[in-house]
């Protein structure tokens, strides 16, 4: 379920315009047509996504997402404290807004901003709106940024929201750039220096237990965990500790797909439904455009949908959750908008594996083809599929904030819903395995032993873009690139509850 998360991280976000008792003399509504360097009142950066509007009024740069009804407004003034600033923005953007505060969250000083705090509200679900706001401080004047987005428009542009705001930047701030830097080795006294950080950082966010690995040039240098694998009972976990990956599966799932097209099985651009012919998305003509390499892109305008397989899981076989699939219609054009599909990554792994078993049940033919491609040539011997085998030993629960912000144990029972489309996230997994996938990564597709096991080119194309999120990153095949900071990093995440 990755990209869920991804709204909270960027509500860690900044603002512009001017300070208070500025003229409220509205400009003309501005149409932007490409993606468009802009200025607050108070000469912060940021870029307005191509077919939103720009406004200013007063001391608020509003911006407006092409559908009308969503707003991001940016608000620069003087306040003695965060909340006061937060407040005073209300009132210049609604001033009738009454939302009741449900919670205040500090965060780490970032790209030139410092003092940076979140307020979350309690929004009324039938109103279908994400309303937050967020404080933070630069060249001696708090930035405001209040979010008022319809939910369905909140993911739909959620690539061109983070393109607003990973881009709000200070006045006179520069990105630090890494380009051509050597990055220093991991000494003895570094690693315990991390360490240090690790666990710091765990007990301020009040994380239950975190397990940490890191490979250098080839060698584990750093393999270990960290608090505990249950609540209370002090009992810490380790490099073999299992966690739900979550949405790291889908790499995973690409590279089982990448081996099937370095047997020759099909290519990335061999249409879906060749392959099997029961997949479908809601039209015959939309359908008959999908290619193996599009299942996993997010990038053919697919909505989340989410709550189909979230809520209705019991008693549901992959064939059932790909029948749904059917049901469902893009809302962006191919390549348009970064648009994550969990239900899609779904169809790429059980496609992959009803490639290799043909004979067999979706479910059973993904499972098998991922033992058997995948985690039996990487080494990655206890990772599984198998809730049971995962949870009876070695294993940490789900931990999430209650309602008082305190770790508790989270609720296990949803986590069960993500099996019908597991090839998006249902594999458990551990720092020990999860080592050796990312040194076949850095590899290139050559084995611990010298072995070519996936030829280099097969492997890159994963990387490769597909559709952008924000300025700096793009999405492939399970894959996001990012280039923020002038190196190229290659990750996903992952999150279901309580992992």
């Amino acid at each position: 379920m990755t990209r869920c998360a991804a709204l909270c991280a960027v509500l860690f976000f900044a603002g512009g315009c001017a300070p208070t008792g500025s003229v409220a003399t509205p400009t003309p509504t501005e149409s932007v047509t490409g993606h468009s360097p802009h200025q607050t009142t108070a000469e912060n950066r940021f870029v307005v996504p191509a077919g939103w509007t720009v406004r200013v009024e007063g001391p608020a740069t509003i911006v407006t997402a092409p559908e009308g009804d969503s707003h991001i407004a940016l608000v620069d003034l003087e306040a003695k404290d965060a909340d006061e600033a937060v407040s005073t923005a209300w009132r210049i953007y609604d001033p009738q807004a009454s939302w009741k505060l449900v919670n205040t969250t500090d965060a780490a000083d970032e790209n030139g901003w410092t003092k940076r705090r979140s307020y979350s509200y309690d929004i009324p679900p039938n109103l279908k709106r994400q309303i937050a706001a967020g404080a933070r401080w630069a060249n001696d004047m708090w930035t405001v940024v209040i979010y008022d987005m319809n939910q369905a428009v909140a993911e739909k542009r959620l690539a061109q929201v983070a393109l607003l705001l990973d881009e709000l930047l200070p006045r006179g701030y520069e990105r630090e750039s890494f380009a051509a830097k050597k990055a220093r080795p991991l000494t003895p006294e570094r690693l315990a220096e991390l360490e240090r950080w690790v666990e710091e950082s765990r007990t301020k966010l009040k994380i239950v237990g975190v397990s940490v690995g890191i490979v250098e040039n080839g060698k584990v240098v750093l393999a270990k965990g960290f608090g505990e694998k249950t609540l209370g009972d002090g009992d810490a976990p380790d490099a073999d500790t299992m966690y739900m990956v979550a949405s790291n599966t889908k790499a995973l799932t690409t590279l089982m797909l990448a081996k099937l097209v370095d047997e020759g099985k099909f290519g990335w651009e061999t249409k879906a439904k060749s392959l099997l012919p029961s997949f479908k998305l809601g039209s015959p003509e939309t359908t008959d455009k999908v290619l193996v390499e599009h299942l996993i892109c997010a990038c053919t305008g697919m909505p989340r949908q989410d709550f189909e397989w979230l809520m209705e899981f019991e008693g549901v076989t992959p064939a059932d959750a790909l029948e749904v699939l059917g049901t469902m219609q893009p809302t962006s054009d191919f390549g348009e908008l970064f648009q994550y599909s969990n239900p899609m990554a779904a169809a790429a792994g059980f496609i992959g594996g009803h490639v290799a078993y043909p004979d067999r049940e979706l479910g059973a033919a993904y499972d098998e083809a991922m033992r058997t491609l995948v985690f039996e040539p990487l080494g990655m011997t206890a990772t599984t599929f198998d809730y049971a085998k995962a949870q009876s030993g070695n294993s940490t629960g789900p931990y999430a904030p209650d309602i008082n912000d305190e770790p508790a144990q989270a609720a296990m029972d949803v986590n069960y819903s993500i099996i019908p489309v597991r090839p998006a996230g249902a594999a458990w997994s551990n720092v020990t395995d999860m080592l050796k996938y990312i040194q076949f990564e850095l590899d290139e597709g050559v084995l611990p032993n010298g072995e070519r096991y996936l030829a280099r080119e097969t492997l890159m194309e994963r990387r490769k873009p597909f559709v952008t999120i924000g300025k700096h990153a793009t999405y492939g095949m399970g894959l996001m690139v990012d280039n923020e900071w002038d190196v190229e990093v290659v990750h996903h995440g992952g999150d279901l509850i309580g992992y």
